[in-house]
């Protein structure tokens, strides 16, 4: 016996919907009629255009928005972008924001829409090309196209119903049935015409689907802006990868690479490689750099005596268990005679500062001089953050009244002496190098007493860490990019040269 030809089985299908869908539809004419003869048409009729008003009015006020569609703030993009990536975030989403539903009801709208977006994030990212929109590698495109796919799958597998079952034969059959949509169409202008045999009833139809395709058309509109938004902002988060130069890094280059700053230092400490959050300890000399640095560690590890100790920048490993794996860099002191283009250049190879200043001493020029020139260092590097800065006080201990040591003390509130002078010390000191309250912390390390309020800046340390990570990230990544690229070249070169000898050798081989 013969399968039924693919036309047969369309034909049996389109019967039998027809035969299941017949008593349902003929319950409509026959209602109908059944309300005319009982005199009920007008209490019908009055009763559906209420209902269908209210929900029309409900329906406006609380799912269709009475003012134009602004920017989410609470979608700021990818927390490892640069401050340059992050203002091409900024573009995209006033692109968003304006984009106009009418605008994706067609694949070539779509395409200007996503050219607009890609073309806006180009420009920002590389100001200085006069073709921004060719600004990417080769393997850089691969990756895009592979990262869509991606999505596209998770998509169709975990959005979409039976999307892991639909065949491209199914969607091909469903694609050239899409004419009966025009059909329909026709159909139902022909009921219009059927049903003016009963007036009543055809006026209120008309009121009521008038007041539906109000209510569908607005709900169209405000889901069409929606996704037009999601799309301009995938669009724009894979523009700003792809001319970013996100997509130049594997995740596995990333987790694997060692700066050139924390081999050496990892390497001094005998340590197995693994880039570590690294903080950086500085102030000028006599401030306390070296005992804040035995504080953290635990142990006695940085050299400590009446006169200062540490001339060159020497690393030690942090022991915590809340945090990753972390360096504290001890610096040497800044003094009148210099110091500042080391450190700036410390800083740059660093993920947080804790900036040391005694309470003590009133001459801070050294300490403004150094913090400006870090400062303007990253104001000047679009594809940076500046890492994180603390301003730790010591030898609080010194203030007025001399004599008092008496901790603990409530430095927010307190009205006792030591209180106070420590509370308008951190003002004063704050205000001068430019911290916020919120970003310095006294605190006394000398050797004479046990610590002080170093659990505090514990706590602080780890609430600033998720900024640190980042700031990691990013320096990691500057570090892989600019890295000697000759290794690189060399393997490329071998890998050329492999298939250039397969190929003659097959040749030669050949018959």
């Amino acid at each position: 016996m013969k399968a039924p030809q693919p036309r047969v089985g369309y034909s049996r299908a389109i019967v039998l919907a027809v035969a299941l869908l017949l008593p349902a539809a003929s319950l409509i004419p026959l209602g109908s009629l059944w309300i005319w003869e009982h005199g009920y048409i007008i209490h019908w009729a009055i009763a559906t255009c209420f209902a269908v008003t209210g929900v029309y009015y409900l329906q406006k006020r609380l799912i269709i928005p009475t003012r134009p569609i602004e920017a989410d703030p609470a979608d700021p993009g990818s927390a490892a972008w640069t401050p340059h990536q992050a203002q091409a975030w900024d573009d995209v989403v006033r692109l968003a924001a304006n984009v106009q539903p009418e605008r994706m009801t067609s694949r070539d709208a779509a395409m200007n829409v996503a050219l607009e977006t890609i073309e806006a994030v180009a420009r920002r990212l590389h100001p200085e090309r006069a073709d921004p929109l060719l600004q990417f590698t080769v393997p850089e495109a691969l990756a895009v196209i592979e990262r869509a796919s991606a999505s596209l799958r998770r998509f169709a597998v975990g959005s979409l119903p039976l999307g892991d079952r639909i065949t491209l034969a199914q969607l091909m059959w469903l694609y050239r049935w899409r004419g009966a949509v025009s059909v329909a169409e026709k159909g139902y202008e022909v009921w219009r015409l059927v049903r003016l045999l009963n007036p009543a009833a055809a006026l209120t139809n008309e009121l009521r689907e008038k007041f539906s395709r109000q209510l569908y058309e607005a709900g169209r509109d405000h889901l069409g802006r929606k996704l037009a938004q999601a799309f301009v902002k995938e669009i724009g988060r894979a523009a700003i990868d792809l001319y970013g130069g996100n997509l130049r890094v594997t995740g596995d280059q990333l987790r694997a690479h060692v700066t050139s700053a924390s081999h050496r230092d990892l390497a001094d400490l005998d340590q197995p490689e693994a880039e570590p959050v690294r903080i950086l300890v500085a102030g000028q000399t006599g401030a306390g750099k070296s005992s804040l640095v035995n504080a953290l560690a635990g142990a006695i590890e940085a050299a400590v005596d009446t006169l200062p100790t540490t001339t060159e920048f020497s690393a030690y490993r942090l022991h915590n268990n809340e945090l990753p794996a972390a360096l504290v860099i001890d610096s040497p002191g800044l003094t009148a005679a210099g110091g500042s283009d080391a450190l700036v250049g410390a800083v740059d190879d660093c993920d947080m500062v804790l900036w040391v200043v005694s309470a003590a001493r009133a001459a801070r020029d050294i300490d403004s001089r150094a913090l400006a020139a870090v400062r303007a260092h990253f104001a000047a590097q679009a594809n940076r953050r500046r890492p994180p800065m603390l301003l730790v006080l010591t030898h609080i201990d010194a203030l007025r009244p001399f004599n008092e040591w008496a901790p603990p003390y409530d430095v927010a509130a307190g009205t006792g002496g030591k209180a106070q002078s420590i509370r308008q010390a951190m003002e004063a000191i704050g205000a001068e190098l430019g911290f916020d309250a919120g970003e310095i912390l006294p605190v006394r390390v000398d050797e004479a007493v046990p610590p002080y309020n170093v659990d505090a800046l514990w706590a602080k340390i780890m609430e600033l860490m998720p900024d640190v990570q980042r700031t990691r990230l990013l320096r990691t990544l500057s570090d892989i990019r600019g890295a000697s690229s000759w290794r690189t070249v060399w393997s490329q070169a071998v890998g050329a040269g492999r298939v250039i000898k397969d190929t003659f050798l097959s040749r030669s081989l050949a018959p």
